[in-house]
Parts: C-alpha cells; structure tokens; sequence
C-alpha cells in the first residue's frame, strides 16, 4: 500500500477520534448554560451529518475509508446521544440499557461492513450491557454463589461462541478472535478461584482443564502457533495459580517437601518429554525418488512447527518451573529450615545460582533456565525486601551479563526488564520521589530505545527494542497521571508527541509491532483521560478538540499536495452495497427514532406527571460516559415490606407502592403496597420499582447528573428530591433540593 495514503489514513484516524473524544467529554461535562434542547440538537445533527458525509464520501472515488470512518462517526455519536439522554432526564448512569441499545447498531453495522472497529466496539458494549445487567455498578445482588458463577459461565460461553465464529468465517474479525480466546479462559481461570469461590469454585477446574485441553488439541491440528503458545501461557498461569491455592490450604513442612520433589520431577519428566518430541518426525522421510518438491515442502513445515512445539513446552515449563520452585524454596527456607533471617540465604542462594547458570551453558536448557530465573526472582526479591542496595548491584550486573552471554530474544527480553525493575529498586532506596524515580526510568528507556537503532546484531537488536519501547510507553503513561503542576502539562504533551510520531513513522515503514503498541496507547489515552481528575473535562473536550482540527487540517493539506501518490486503492465493488446502504439508513433513522421517542416520553411524564417530594441520601460517582452524578437513595427505598394482607415480597421481581404526603413535612412517604385496581386516596401516588436485594426497592430515579466537581456539595446538603410519577406509575426525577436552595 501506497506510504503516503497510509499516512493520510492515519492523519484522519488520529483527527477523527480526537474530535470524537473532544464531543464525548464535552456532553459528559453537563455543562448547565444548556438548556435540553440546546444539548439535543447537537446529538442528533451529529448522528446525521456524520452519516450523511459517510453516504457522500461512499460515492466518492478512492473515499471508501473515510466513508466507513464516518458511519463509524455516527455510530459512536448514537451512543453519545442516548447517554446524554440518560443524562438530561437523570436516568441509565452506566445501565445495561445504555450499552444494550448502543450495541445494537454498533453489531449491525459491524456485520454490514464488516470492518474491524465495528467489531470491537460491539464487543465492548456487548460486555458492559452484560455486566452492568448481572452486577449493576455500586449495588449488592446478594446472588448465591451458584448465581454468580452461572452468571460468569454465560459469559465464557459467549466468548467461545464468539471465537468459533471468527474461526470459521461467519464473523470477520482475527483480533475479535484473539480477544474471546484470551476472555474465555480467563473467566474460567477466576471461577476456578477456591477461595473466591468456596463451594463450587473446585469444581470449576474440570471445565477449565478441558478447555485448556480443546485449545492445545485444536491449536496443533489448526498449526496455529500463536494460539498454541498462548494456550501453554495459560496452562503456566493455571498450574501456578492452583499451586498457590495449594500453598494456602496445606502450609506445613511435609508439603513443601513434596512440592520440592515435584518440581524437580516434573522439570526432569519435561527435558524427557522435549528430547522425544525433537526426534519425532510426524511423517517418513521421503526416499529417493518417492516424494517431489510439495511433499519435502510439507515435511520441513512440520518439522518447523515441531520447533515451535518445543519452544512453547520450553516457555511455558519454565515459567511454572521457576515460580513454584521460587515458591518452595521460599517455604523450605522459612518454614521447614527456619532460619532467622531468610533474606540473606535467599540473596546468597540467588547470587551463587544466578552466576553458576549464566556460564554453565552445557546445561539442559529447561533445568538451566528454570534454576536461573528462580535464583533471579528469590535473590533479588530478598535484596528489595531487606534494601541492601549492594545486592541489588550485583544482580543489576548479572542480569547484564545473561543478556549478554544468553542468546535467545525471548530470554533477552527477560533480562531486560529485569534490570530495568532492579535498577527502579535501586533508584527507590536514593530518591523517595516515585515521579522523579519514573522519569529517569523514563528517560533511560528513550535512551536505550534510540541507541537500539544503530545495533547492527540483530539479535542484540530486537529484544532491545522489543522490551525498551513499550516499557518507555507504560512508563511516560503512567507519569501522565502522577505528575503535578507544569510537569503534567509536559509529560501529557510528551507522550502525545511520541505516540502520534511513531504511529505515523511505524506506518510508513511497516513496523507493525510498534505501529501496534502506539495504537493501544493512543487509545488508552484518549479513555483515561476522561478519569484523570487534575483537569476538567470541559478543557479536556477543548483541548483535544482543537488537536483534532489540527490533526485533520494537516492531513487534508498533506492529501492535497500528495494527491496523485496518496490515491486510496479502489475497492471491488460488491453485490451486496446496495442492499447494504438501505439497511444502513434504516438503521440510522430508527436510531432517530428511539432517541425522539424517549424524548418524547420524557417530556410527556415532566409536563403531566404528579409532582411528589421525597426524602434522600446521596452519593458522588462518575459514570462512563454521562459524566458526574450523584447515586440517590430514598427513605422509600427501604420501606417495611411486610404487612398481614401482602406478607413479604419476593426479592428481584417488580413491585408498585403507593406514597402518601405528610401534611406536617410536604414529604411523600411509603403508604402500602400497590394491589391492582385499588383506588388511590387523596394526595396519593403510585410508583413503580423493582425489588433488588440489599439495595430494597429501585425507582428508577437513583442518579442525577451533576457538573463536575460539585458531587461533595450534593452530598453534604441535598437533601430532598422532586420527582414527577405519571399515572401508571413511571417517575422521573426532575430536580434536588439543597437544603432551602432549589437546584433545576
């Protein structure tokens, strides 16, 4: 593909989600100068006109990107719509409403298209309108641990429909099916958690055994080696976590004994194993004269995916090896030997190993390497635990020189980080400044990762880079967050200026692992610093706003110049467009019209709606995407349930009560419970809820949305709320009062 069209795809990329981001956190501010209509037009003049210039720009020739960047413009303006809607009548803060209404287009679009953002984004919503439906966000279900877990199989389900979906083809989309992989397993993994889940998390190993199973099985049938490898990373994990649920039942003497002489069997059973699968040839040798060329070309494939058999076995035997032998021998040490200070047989025992393995290179490498990183991990964990900053030099200089001496990017890359940690460990006992400790961090990083450039071995080369790259990007992120006055503007400001030039750099030359690490920062920018309290998010909205035009005016001038070398290559066109197109639309108008009927619905209940006033205790969270909003509890929140004509009310089922005013106070109180048919008294009022465990009873009208920082004035004085209930019982809160001041 054409370097400079890459860079103009990349400019409107980097454009339009700065500006999407910049409306997101302008709509979040609840800013209080805009009345409800000023705020509703915006949002639907975006979902529109962003469609609209999708629709123009798909018959455009060589627009077909920017016409799905667009329809992905209107999409995301869609979710912000129905957010602010949320928003505006105090309704959906982080409900599985919201995402469930936004991940309907957002799937549909995904499979009209076909293109991978859609995919993404409905998977994420998908998850929270999921979630935030079983465990609503600051509320206690009370589910029994059977629920719980059933709950969390659904979802591991889901994700292994998901992954065999995109395995066969009937969704298009490989990260969608990296993602599910990775999900699936984990959720099986945490619900295997005995302490977490003391009844029936034991049994949850079996599912969890036979699905690492399937996915070795499948990922060797397939010879798919990414696949395989991150299957024997989570039978690592796996294997290790069980170990140390272990460790925590049965800590005495005898098991860590017996926890010695598995490991040591279980390395030796291992190098066993490995030297047979290296003589194992899956097909004859072709004899002379027997096989052509495509056979011997299909022989030496699988004798390289028996190579890379063994290098995961290796991988994944030695990170188990190396943490419960660091695990035992931490236990024996402390327990079984019961030494006074074991900081210092540890640090001794890491030094002698550590040096011993670096230069006996005969050795088998699984017991090499096993031993090695056990040493590594007991010596210089005691030396950080006891501060002794001598040790910490020495395993500095050893971890060097196995970088230097140890060939293998995978075990280069190891050493790398490690004395990156151990040279922070060091740095932690000179400067008690965390700041000034990750911007040296920061800083030697940058240098390495500039210096790493001009290696000309390439095997000294890549891990350098492959490690000093996204450390130095985890590290300036983290500084964005922790800095303070002129140096958060200049850490934020660094770390935009070298995300976007290696995005645009990385393009060019088609380094897609940087490419790759750029974007997943750039992203998780773009999302944290909606979190990031050291600045509003109305300047927020400004600033990446005005990045945004920026970004785009850049690109269009690029474009312009560049305009016969930048040509987007033309699309086949397909049978399917037309049909398509319409479907878009449709869905775009019915988009239309669920926010205007919500609207409407809304309005209907404020104009003609009783007005009730209600007691309340207000809490100060912030919800994805609607911004600040107090969480309200009423005193009818928690009414006494039981009575001789209803007796108690089944937990999690709907419920109307009936509220009657206190003459003395004007507040409406919880009367009864609502039997169908009966006749209000004067003053009287139905409203309806839903029975939901420890929190009582749900009104629908548990958040008001807030300016920011103003959540610790709600808390401290509002005090009341005025609500307006229709008729058949529906409520919307239409303002607080604090103390004797209204608040509209």
């Amino acid at each position: 593909m054409n370097s400079k069209w890459i860079t103009i795809q990349l400019g409107y990329v980097l454009g339009a989600s700065s500006l999407l981001t910049a409306i997101v956190y302008f709509f979040a501010t609840n800013w209080e100068q805009l009345n409800r209509w000023e705020k509703f037009v915006p949002a639907f003049l975006l979902i529109l006109g962003f469609y609209g210039l999708s629709v123009w720009l798909s018959n455009q020739a060589g627009r077909q990107f920017l016409s799905k960047l667009s329809l992905f413009a209107s999409c995301v303006s869609f979710g912000v719509g129905a957010g602010l809607i949320g928003q505006t009548y105090n309704s959906h803060a982080d409900s599985y409403t919201l995402f469930a209404i936004w991940f309907i287009p957002a799937f549909l679009f995904a499979i009209w298209t076909r293109w991978q953002p859609f995919y993404i984004l409905a998977y994420i919503l998908g998850h929270l309108a999921y979630c935030f439906y079983f465990f609503p966000q600051g509320e206690g279900r009370g589910d029994s641990e059977g629920v719980q877990i059933a709950i969390w199989v659904g979802l591991a389900i889901a994700n292994g429909i998901l992954y065999l979906l995109t395995e066969r083809g009937i969704l298009h989309s490989s990260l969608l099916k990296w993602i599910s992989f990775q999900a699936g397993i984990g959720i099986l993994l945490m619900l295997s958690n005995s302490y977490a889940f003391e009844d029936y998390g034991i049994y949850m190993n079996l599912p969890l055994v036979a699905i690492l199973a399937a996915a070795v099985w499948y990922s060797h049938k397939t010879r798919n080696k990414a696949y395989l490898l991150f299957s024997g990373l989570w039978i690592s994990a796996a294997i290790t976590f069980k170990y140390i649920e272990l460790i925590v039942h049965y800590y005495n003497e005898l098991f860590f004994i017996a926890s010695l002489v598995f490991v040591i069997v279980f390395i030796g059973a291992n190098v066993k194993f490995m030297t047979f699968i290296r003589a194992w040839q899956p097909a004859e040798k072709p004899r002379n004269g027997e096989l052509g060329g495509e056979e011997v070309e299909h022989d030496k494939s699988e004798g390289d995916f028996t190579k890379w058999i063994v290098r995961v076995l290796t991988v994944s035997v030695v990170i188990i090896g190396s943490l419960l032998g660091s695990l035992t021998v931490v236990g024996i040490v402390t327990l079984v030997l019961g030494f006074e200070n074991p900081e210092n047989v540890l640090m001794g025992f890491g030094l002698v190993v550590v040096t011993g393995m670096i230069f006996l290179n005969k050795l088998n490498a699984l017991v090499r390497y096993t031993i090695l990183i056990s040493g590594l991990l007991l010596g210089a964990g005691a030396a950080v635990f006891a501060e002794n900053v001598a040790v910490l030099f020495a395993f500095l200089a050893l971890t060097i020189a196995a970088f230097i001496y140890i060939a293998g990017t995978v075990h280069r890359i190891f050493f790398f980080l490690a004395a990156i940690l151990i040279t922070a460990a060091i740095l932690s006992n000179w400067i008690n400044s965390s700041v000034v400790i990750m911007t040296i961090i920061a800083g030697l990083l940058f240098i390495l990762f500039a210096g790493g450039q001009v290696i000309r071995n390439a095997a000294v080369r890549q891990p350098v880079l492959y490690s000093s790259y996204p450390s130095l990007l985890l590290t300036l992120f983290a500084l964005t967050f922790m800095t303070e006055s002129a140096w958060y503007y200049i850490t934020n400001a660094l770390f935009f200026v070298l995300v976007v030039l290696a995005l645009v750099i990385s393009k060019q030359l088609k380094i897609r692992w940087i490419f790759a690490w750029s974007m997943g920062f750039w992203t998780a920018f773009l999302v944290y610093k909606y979190y990031d309290l050291a600045w509003k998010l109305l300047h927020k909205s400004v600033t990446f706003a005005m990045i945004g035009i920026l970004i785009l005016i850049f690109t269009l001038w690029y474009e312009k110049r560049h305009r016969l070398e930048a040509a987007e290559p033309e699309a086949s066109p397909s049978a399917n467009d037309k049909t398509n197109r319409i479907l878009i639309a449709v869905l775009v108008l019915l988009q239309i019209a669920a926010m205007s009927i919500q609207i409407g619905k809304s309005e209907y209940l404020l104009s003609h709606g009783q007005l009730v006033k209600l007691q309340l205790e207000p809490l100060d969270p912030r919800s994805l995407i609607q911004g600040d909003y107090v969480r309200l509890r009423y005193t009818i929140s928690q009414p006494p349930i039981l009575d001789s004509k209803n007796g108690e009310v089944p937990s999690k089922q709907k419920i109307a009560v009936v509220l009657a005013p206190n003459t003395a106070t004007g507040v409406h109180e919880f009367s009864r419970v609502y039997t169908n048919g009966e006749v209000l008294g004067p003053g009287e009022v139905r409203i309806n809820g839903t029975r939901t465990g420890y929190e009582g009873i749900k009104y629908g009208i548990e958040t008001y949305f807030i300016p920011e920082g103003t959540g610790r004035n709600y808390e401290q004085h509002a005090k009341f709320a005025e609500v307006k209930v229709s008729a058949g019982g529906d409520a919307i809160l239409e303002r607080l009062l604090l103390q004797q001041t209204v608040v509209q």
